[in-house]
């Protein structure tokens, strides 16, 4: 079930068509989701649901796709034809996966800055996830469809999931879904908070359209609702952070230029924030997120980004911790980026980090020469730009990428 040291490094195809992408992704991940799905449907027969049962439960759901994202359902399908499992159950297992998760679960942590707090024009935002332990992967995602056009995202997820966590697309728009409190008439139909990011990500330029497309979600009943609120959270390259509080009828929408917005409150985390006011970048948040009341051990993977206007396409650049923060690297991936190591995709990365045996001052170094690494690129991007030769743009972001990536196994002793 492992893969060999050097297929680690091998890039993956994350840009093509629907099926495309959902082929290699299958194919990389094929242990994984038939384990996940398995899991699953033994938690749905302990409910009194067989497999007839759960596909015709996921119905609901898969209409929505079909009218809203039609693209969607062959990528899925090719997903699951690669992992061979039956395509079907593989949908319904996506559309219902996360409806038993909120309960008992540790609240995620988000938060962003904007207006003076930053020292650049746009907004910085991260999101640490808090779930069971299960492998997680990060990508970047370019889906070629002429006739919907969706936007390029990086984000990530579980290995058996073709939705995301949190995500920051081509326009520099970021955004996350966490827990909230309890809420009242649960009502089942629709889509999880996975897909309403994914639709976001591939819909959305800014804070205003995503809040017309949440309104819309809410109107529509596409927000499949459930026992607990959603808070989202985003900010984007305009400027602006946008907090929603959403329950199974409505939403709460607060939309803010200036400061610091925090989706729940943790020890040490606002007055560490404030300290840095004025300053306040992704690696300010991401130094934020290692304080023990972000970096728990219930905390899987982690984003954080800078979310500028200047050649959002090209130059946004998302540093992803698979595991937790305070063991695990960040690793960046760009938005430009066409493939992905085979390593970051597979939860290979995610593995190592559980073992944890790099210090701190090791971790940090190694991270020192990484933003070196990122800002070069940067740099030699907007010469590319101006001199209009922005298809050379992706063989520099993906070897970045792939250098770190290789660093961060070298440093990180242990099983492949």
């Amino acid at each position: 079930m492992t893969a060999t040291q050097d297929s680690l490094f091998e890039p993956i195809v994350t840009t093509g068509t629907p099926a495309q992408v959902g082929a290699a992704f299958g194919k990389v991940n094929a242990f994984s989701i038939r384990r996940h799905m398995a899991d699953f449907m033994d938690s749905c027969r302990t409910k009194g649901l067989d497999e007839a049962a759960v596909i015709d439960r996921s119905a609901g759901g898969l209409q929505i796709i079909r009218k809203l994202t039609p693209y969607w359902e062959p990528e899925l399908d090719a997903v699951a034809e690669a992992a061979e499992v039956s395509p079907e159950l593989y949908k319904a297992f996506s559309i219902g996966k996360y409806r038993g998760l909120f309960f008992g679960q540790p609240e995620c942590t988000s938060y962003a800055a904007a207006g003076s707090y930053v020292p650049f024009a746009g907004t910085t935002f991260h999101k640490s996830r808090d779930n069971v332990n299960r492998l997680q992967c990060a990508f970047p995602r370019r889906i070629r469809d002429t006739k919907h056009s969706p936007y390029a995202w990086c984000g990530t997820a579980d290995t058996s999931d073709a939705t995301t966590m949190m995500f920051v697309n081509e326009h520099g728009l970021a955004g996350s879904a966490d827990t909230g409190g309890k809420a009242d008439d649960f009502h089942g139909d629709g889509l999880m908070n996975t897909f309403g990011l994914r639709y976001i990500a591939e819909k959305c330029k800014d804070c205003q359209e995503t809040l017309a497309a949440l309104q819309e979600w809410s109107d529509n009943r596409y927000y499949a609702g459930g026992n607990i609120k959603t808070n989202w959270m985003f900010s984007d390259a305009e400027g602006i952070i946008l907090r929603v509080v959403q329950d199974n009828n409505s939403i709460e929408p607060q939309l803010t230029r200036e400061g610091i917005v925090m989706n729940c409150c943790r020890k040490r985390l606002e007055s560490d924030l404030l300290r840095q006011a004025g300053y306040l970048d992704a690696h300010a948040l991401t130094a934020a997120s290692r304080i023990n009341s972000v970096s728990m051990p219930s905390t899987i993977s982690s984003l954080s980004v800078d979310c500028r206007p200047e050649h959002s396409d090209y130059l946004t650049c998302a540093w992803f911790a698979l595991g937790r923060p305070t063991r695990a690297p960040y690793v960046p991936i760009f938005v430009a980026s066409h493939t992905v190591p085979r390593g970051l995709l597979n939860g290979s990365l995610y593995r190592r980090s559980l073992l944890d045996r790099m210090s701190r001052d090791e971790r940090h170094k190694m991270e020192a020469g990484w933003r070196a690494r990122v800002e070069d690129c940067q740099e030699q991007t907007r010469e590319l730009v101006q001199s209009d030769q922005t298809d050379n743009i992706r063989r520099l972001t993906q070897q970045v990428t792939a250098d770190c990536l290789k660093e961060a196994f070298d440093n990180m002793p242990g099983d492949v």
